[in-house]
């Protein structure tokens, strides 16, 4: 019986690029970090061969969460156009109680976003306040403030 989500997995180009936006700027914490290589489970159920790649897994600060973030050595990467529109397109939405602060915070970083925070109106009432930004590989982080967090 399925329980709940274990992790959500990130393809990245670059890991310690990546560290530093996940462990550094939204303080993620490392809590595994390997080359692995010559794993037959691996080529058999990613259904590629001879995978090489480093596999990092972040808590969130609650602990609570896994984001995995993988950079393939073997086969070589792809890098495609992101885009909401896209069918598998990926966003991670994180949680904050501080959105304009941490906009600020991760602006000043060089980090990009498409706009300042935004208001979410919802039958009449603000329901959320949120932010789209990217990370090194143009994957969209979602910083989400519920009304009542504020």
């Amino acid at each position: 019986m399925i329980r709940r989500i274990h992790h959500h997995t990130l393809t990245v180009s670059d890991m310690d690029r990546s560290l530093r936006f996940y462990r550094d700027l939204l303080e993620f914490t490392v809590i595994y970090d390997k080359v692995r290589e010559k794993l037959p489970a691996y080529d058999k159920v990613m259904n590629l061969e001879d995978v090489k790649v480093r596999v990092a897994l972040l808590n969130d600060p609650t602990g609570e969460a896994i984001v995995a973030l993988l950079q393939f050595y073997n086969p070589l990467p792809q890098k495609r156009m992101m885009s909401n529109l896209f069918v598998g397109s990926t966003a991670l939405a994180v949680q904050t109680d501080a959105i304009d602060v941490d906009y600020q915070r991760l602006k000043a970083a060089g980090v990009r976003f498409t706009c300042e925070p935004v208001d979410v109106v919802r039958d009449g009432r603000v329901a959320a306040r949120l932010a789209y930004a990217f990370d090194p590989d143009e994957i969209v982080v979602e910083l989400y403030q519920p009304a009542d967090a504020s």
